[in-house]
């Protein structure tokens, strides 16, 4: 029994229910005043003695009100909690305040969010901004069209007045749809907790596995040559050769402490940046052999007791631990140019360059190259970084003999 009426003195409309939840038979026909003041319209309905509609307002809520018994009715019979009618945006805003509290083990990086962020703006864009517990499948699928339709605007040829004569688009690459469909994955799941719906329409799709692709080793030699001779920015070669000797990422060279260098010890205590946390391991030792110690006490004059980051003259940027060392991309374009190195390499290939120099060129046990690197399991070093060298292999078969098969 819903209905909408007016109370003798009353200056607002009331609701009329009934709860099946009371306890008590007698007490289970109940009145709402909704503070919801009375139209004139109603007023004069009512002293002509005719129905009271109610305004558009009052309207919806008792439609809620209705809705709500009913919901509440469910699940108490039932023992499920059914779903919230919540948009995928309002969604994913309370997700992110879930994953925002400081010290909690699901909180996630400014730089995660950003993924978030692009994802879910790529989902709406695709799919509208509809109910979560209305997306289907079918919304997936229809993503992962979008997805291999979408252009991404590459290099732009300028005229002499600086405008556009043509523009070059790239498709979405494979890694960037495998973070998106990841962390939309990861946020349909959360939803599930909330009980907005009870189905993860997202499929994470699988990234590519590349290989590191090692700079070539003549290549770096000309690189760190170069950096070397140039006399008024020293401190591009010091960064660069501190990360090709201790193979440690950009992020983690960005951040370390001169403190953390134990000129006694002969070792370095290296932060991992990246996969530290995760690990439960956020630093790592390193051994500060002759060619590094030099480096750091003979080039740079670090000694025993100083503090501060070893390269404090750029900016620590986590969203893009990179972006200050924006000199590299330069200096390889000018040595390309020059055709004093065969191609472009970026400064993520210099911890690979290392890594393989360990293994396939002095020939390190990859247990010890595994630890040195710092990498998260020992099938990385495995399966990326060990290369077949015909030519070492058949100095090795060399030896062999009809006879040494015999031999014992």
């Amino acid at each position: 029994m819903n209905g909408i009426y007016l109370q003798k003195n009353s200056p607002y409309y009331w609701l009329r229910y009934y709860d099946k939840l009371e306890p008590d038979p007698q007490k289970r026909r109940k009145s709402l005043n909704t503070k919801i003041p009375i139209a004139k319209s109603d007023l004069s309905r009512k002293n002509n003695g005719e129905k009271i509609l109610g305004s558009p307002e009052v309207r919806q809520l008792a439609k809620e009100l209705k809705m709500g018994l009913a919901k509440s009715f469910i699940e108490n019979k039932a023992g499920v909690k059914l779903k919230k009618k919540i948009k995928v945006s309002e969604g994913y805003e309370e997700f992110k305040k879930a994953r925002s509290v400081p010290g909690s083990k699901k909180y996630l990086k400014k730089k995660t969010i950003f993924n978030y962020d692009k994802a879910v703006k790529h989902f709406i864009t695709c799919c509208t901004d509809k109910y979560i517990h209305k997306c289907t499948e079918t919304d997936y699928v229809q993503l992962l069209h979008y997805f291999e339709e979408y252009k991404i605007p590459g290099k732009t040829k300028r005229d002499k007045k600086n405008k556009i004569v043509s523009r070059e688009y790239k498709s979405m690459s494979i890694n960037s749809r495998s973070i998106y469909t990841r962390t939309l994955h990861s946020l349909w799941s959360f939803f599930i907790e909330r009980n907005y719906t009870n189905q993860n329409i997202i499929e994470s799709i699988q990234p590519e596995e590349k290989d590191p692709n090692p700079i070539l080793f003549e290549d770096m030699r000309t690189i760190i040559r170069y950096l070397k001779d140039d006399k008024e920015y020293p401190h591009h070669y010091w960064i660069i050769y501190f990360m090709l000797l201790t193979g440690c990422r950009p992020s983690s060279a960005i951040v370390q402490l001169k403190e953390k260098i134990d000129f006694k010890r002969k070792y370095i205590s290296i932060q991992n940046v990246k996969t530290g946390a995760r690990k439960g391991k956020n630093n790592y030792k390193f051994p500060l052999y002759n060619e590094l110690y030099k480096l750091l006490a003979d080039e740079m004059k670090i000694k025993h007791g100083d503090k501060g980051r070893l390269f404090d003259i750029y900016s620590v940027v986590p969203e893009n631990y990179t972006y200050p060392l924006s000199f590299w991309d330069r200096k390889i374009n000018l040595l390309l140019k020059a055709k004093l190195i065969e191609r472009k390499y970026t400064l993520k290939q210099i911890r690979p360059t290392f890594t393989s120099f360990l293994i396939n060129v002095l020939g390190m046990d990859i247990y010890v190259v595994y630890k040195l690197a710092d990498h998260a399991n020992i099938k990385v070093t495995d399966k990326h970084y060990i290369d077949f060298n015909v030519s070492r292999a058949r100095k090795e078969l060399d030896v062999i003999t009809l006879d040494s098969f015999m031999d014992d």
